[in-house]
């Protein structure tokens, strides 16, 4: 008897502790439980999605190997731009009258703007300083007009041509005030004014002919050449 009743008391202990562990279990979360919990969640995958374009498959936008999607241009593509071309340097129309114009810039000196004809004969300025206006004078002459009887082929009794203010003269000169000082080792009057060409500066125009050089204003101006001279 004494034996059934320490059976009895072994087996009711042994119930009673796996009562209180179950409960102790059941506050807190098995490590099993835990587990299945975190890779429940399905983890993100680091591939491309089957509904992805695959490697060297063109995409929209973007560019594959030989094939550009949309909007990228690829090697080879029809939407590449070639370099542009230099576009040709214009060429000034000539006027009405026949003459091309020049740029002002390069006759530029101190003192106003000069040229020569091209064969030396003749010198012209239009000034921004006293005298003023536009005048030209020869170097030597085969012909003076009536109008200039002092005048010879002196040094000091040049034939030259005055435009100021809408009144034209002729003139002798000794001073040489319409052919331009060297600088920077350019030439005595200036650049040269070739045939066909004209020389706007300060609402005077100039042209160079065969023929000689004519400069005018308003409607007023000389014409001066080895053989004639005359205003208008």
């Amino acid at each position: 008897m004494r034996t059934v009743l320490m059976l009895a008391a072994v087996v009711a202990l042994t119930g009673g502790l796996t009562a209180c562990g179950t409960e102790s279990g059941s506050s807190l979360p098995s490590t099993t439980t835990q587990h299945s919990a975190t890779y429940a969640s399905p983890a993100p995958s680091t591939g491309q999605p089957s509904s992805a374009p695959g490697a060297g498959s063109p995409g929209a936008g973007s560019p594959g190997t030989g094939s550009p999607g949309a909007g990228s241009p690829g090697a080879g593509s029809p939407d590449t731009q070639a370099p542009d071309t230099p576009k040709p340097t214009a060429v000034p129309a000539p006027s009405k009258d026949g003459f091309t114009p020049v740029d002002a810039s390069k006759f530029q000196l101190d003192g106003g703007h000069y040229f020569r004809s091209p064969s030396g004969n003749i010198y012209c300025g239009i000034l921004t300083q006293a005298p003023y206006g536009v005048g030209c004078q020869l170097a030597s002459t085969n012909y003076i007009s009536p109008k200039l009887p002092n005048c010879t082929d002196a040094p000091d009794r040049k034939v030259a041509a005055h435009l100021y203010q809408g009144k034209s003269e002729l003139l002798c000169t000794s001073q040489g005030i319409f052919v331009g000082i060297p600088q920077d080792g350019s030439p005595a009057g200036g650049v040269v004014l070739n045939y066909a060409e004209s020389l706007t500066v300060n609402g005077y125009t100039c042209s160079s002919s065969s023929q000689g050089v004519r400069c005018m204003s308003g409607g007023h101006g000389f014409a001066i050449s080895a053989d004639d001279q005359h205003t208008f």
